[in-house]
């Protein structure tokens, strides 16, 4: 029901790409057409760059690292879907694609977002909701207006 990514220790990195894909798409009990099926919206993304390479996931860039990881989290259409800074260690191009890809989940799916991040901007364009944490105390509880990014940034400039 869940699916995760939160960094680079969630991936089991002596597999190749295609490898981790198929351990988790047998997780979710997906067939290799399952599979190849829910990763084919993932081909852009991927820029010819991980899928069908013989690379392992320990030899692959930062940020390929994170588009296996997102990529992985996502097999199987989870209900709940738990990322930790998805746009660090991400191209700009590529941190808009996930943004969008994010937004298109939100707003095509029942799926509940849990995302950590640093990155105010893209956050307030597809999250409904933003909650602040301060040492483990809600110090904020938004729900995202046209208003809310302004209101994050002077909650951050104190």
């Amino acid at each position: 029901f869940t699916g995760s990514f939160l960094d680079e220790g969630f991936l089991i990195d002596y597999l190749t790409a295609d490898e981790y894909f198929s351990f988790i798409g047998k997780l979710n009990n997906l067939d290799q057409a399952e599979i190849q099926q829910q990763l084919s919206p993932f081909e852009q993304f991927f820029k010819g760059e991980i899928h069908g390479k013989k690379k392992y996931i320990r030899d692959l860039s930062k940020e390929n690292q994170k588009k296996v990881g997102i990529a992985g989290a996502l097999l199987g259409k989870p209900d709940i879907l738990v990322l930790d800074k998805p746009f660090a260690n991400l191209d700009p191009s590529t941190q808009y694609s996930v943004r969008d890809d994010l937004k298109r989940l939100d707003q095509e799916t029942y799926v509940t977002m849990l995302i950590s991040s640093h990155d105010l901007g893209h956050v307030t364009e597809f999250c409904q909701r933003i909650v602040i944490l301060d040492h483990g105390q809600v110090a904020k509880d938004l729900h995202t207006t046209s208003e809310t990014l302004k209101e994050l940034e002077t909650y951050f400039a104190k």
